[in-house]
């Protein structure tokens, strides 16, 4: 077994598939032995990646396959890849650019040679039209696809195109500028990392996620910084316990005091001060939060180093609850 997701993305853009790399930039990816003793390539990703490389003609999947196990000699390359779900709120904004328009280009062309019903896939379609045409027009990346709706697209290709062939020659010429253009950009690629289950946690981590690549101004950055407030309001609120868990000055904390309720939470979990580090650094989130937030020259740097710290300081608070396992 292998984990090797560095090398399967050198190995793809040595080819030349920079699109492949970026579509698994967000997976966790394995080699295996599965029970039938043939070895298996598996890849975890969060919606909608997964659903992407689901969509892949399977010429795709299978070079996949073949950078995961490329670095294991004489490991025979799998002619598929098993993909899984990661659970959790999907990636939106501009990180998912890459994965939507490769579900467009493949619903077009599943749709245009019988794979998919109309019925089916159509308002999905409509749908991501519209996020496709807002997230292209805001990064400045042309987008060319004229069929709003994919009734439209099936009055076009029975006009047009009699084969199969030159249906999906169409799509992929229509789509191959976006889709080179969205995999060359430099585009937020957070390590995966596993939802907490704290709901409310998990969706404000997942909204400052997307924000932090739309924002251009001090505004958009102190928002971050107010999302990242409430993480850690929200992380506290998880964990606190008022009758077990008591601040370090005595005062009982109030329902938005996350640094009491946290130093409380931490101190009982890990007393003394061979564990001061880890209580600092709680704190430390949360008032670099606090700081980002009534910045009036808010910078992208610091919304994303505030960003990164209420999540580090999400984990741990994860990992002393053992609330991964």
């Amino acid at each position: 077994m292998s984990d090797s997701l560095e090398n399967a993305r050198k190995f793809l853009e040595s080819l030349q598939r920079t699109d492949l790399s970026k579509l698994i930039a967000q997976s966790k990816v394995e080699s295996r032995i599965g029970d039938s003793f043939w070895p298996e390539v598996v890849v975890r990703s969060p919606r909608p990646f997964s659903e992407a490389l689901a969509s892949l003609p399977q010429y795709d999947r299978k070079r996949i396959a073949e950078a995961v196990v490329s670095d294991e000699g004489g490991v025979s390359t799998p002619s598929d890849i098993i993909i899984h779900e990661i659970p959790g709120p999907p990636v939106e904004g501009l990180p998912a650019l890459l994965p939507e328009l490769v579900i467009q280009q493949e619903t077009m062309i599943k749709v245009a040679t019988g794979e998919r019903s109309i019925q089916d896939a159509n308002d999905y379609y409509i749908a991501r039209q519209v996020r496709l045409t807002t997230l292209c027009g805001s990064s400045t990346i042309q987008y060319d696809n004229p069929h709003p709706d994919l009734w439209a697209w099936f009055h076009y290709y029975k006009d047009h195109f009699g084969t199969y062939a030159e249906r999906r020659r169409y799509v992929r010429d229509l789509f191959k500028s976006a889709i080179a253009d969205a995999a060359a950009k430099t585009l937020s690629a957070a390590p995966v990392r596993e939802p907490t289950g704290w709901e409310r946690v998990d969706r404000a981590l997942t909204k400052a996620r997307s924000q932090i690549d739309t924002s251009s101004d001090e505004e958009d950055y102190q928002a971050i910084g107010l999302l990242c407030r409430e993480v850690m309001i929200s992380l506290a609120q998880a964990v606190y316990d008022p009758a077990i868990h008591a601040s370090e000055d005595g005062v009982s904390p109030s329902l938005t005091d996350a640094n009491r309720m946290l130093e409380g939470y931490v101190g009982h979990s890990f007393p003394g001060e061979s564990y001061k580090e880890v209580r600092a650094h709680a704190r430390a989130a949360l008032a670099l939060a606090l700081n980002l937030q009534h910045r009036r020259t808010a910078t992208r740097k610091l919304a994303a180093l505030c960003l990164e710290a209420a999540t580090s300081a999400t984990s741990i608070i994860a990992i002393i609850s053992d609330r991964g396992r």
